[in-house]
């Protein structure tokens, strides 16, 4: 199988596998069922993500990788840390605002007391394979006088706090649609100013 066509049968089975979850929870989906709505054998299932674990995880783990993305591409600093900052909050809001993070929060929430495997799934593949690129994207910047903190897994957190505030909740509840490209792009701008105001150093400031 060719690697464009094998790529594409992947990202088949896993919007598969997003859609079990979302209608039946991680505790009743199930190999067989992500197999019959991807069109799939389940030996391929089993073959390409080992068991129903592997193939939540390699789902989120699709998910994190477009901020991921994002994230390396800043790294060398060659950008303002404004632009960093803007397009790695705009990145993230779209994922974990987006319908797909809502869906599979919603089912590690739910399931978290009786079943614990997605939440935690979600916690190392998800999260925990995002934020310590995002922070060595502030200590980078920091090494470039731009960032001044004494703590970059604060500033990071504080970042977070400022761009997200309760609109995850508020996804997660039902409450709140999924924002536009327009709303995105105003609350990432937003969470950056006050982000520079807070760890911006003089010589960012003055410049």
């Amino acid at each position: 199988m060719k690697a464009e066509t094998r790529e594409r049968r992947r990202n088949e089975i896993l919007d598969a596998a997003l859609a079990v979850l979302a209608e039946r929870g991680y505790r009743d989906a199930n190999m067989l069922e992500v197999a019959r709505r991807a069109a799939a054998s389940k030996e391929t299932l089993y073959a390409w993500f080992g068991d129903k674990q592997g193939l939540f995880d390699a789902l989120i783990r699709r998910n994190a990788a477009m901020v991921g993305t994002v994230v390396d591409r800043h790294l060398d600093g060659g950008l303002p840390i404004e632009s960093a900052l803007v397009d790695f909050g705009e990145a993230l809001l779209g994922l974990l605002l987006g319908d797909d993070a809502v869906a599979i929060n919603r089912a590690a929430v739910s399931e978290a007391a009786s079943d614990p495997t997605l939440a935690r799934t979600l916690a190392s593949a998800g999260r925990d394979a995002v934020l310590p690129g995002f922070v060595r994207l502030l200590r980078r910047h920091a090494e470039q006088n731009r960032l001044s903190f004494a703590d970059p897994d604060r500033a990071a957190e504080d970042f977070l706090g400022l761009l997200l505030g309760d609109a995850q909740v508020r996804r997660l509840l039902g409450v709140a649609p999924a924002p536009s490209a327009a709303e995105v792009a105003v609350r990432a701008a937003r969470a950056t100013r006050g982000f520079l105001r807070l760890y911006g150093s003089s010589e960012a400031k003055s410049g």
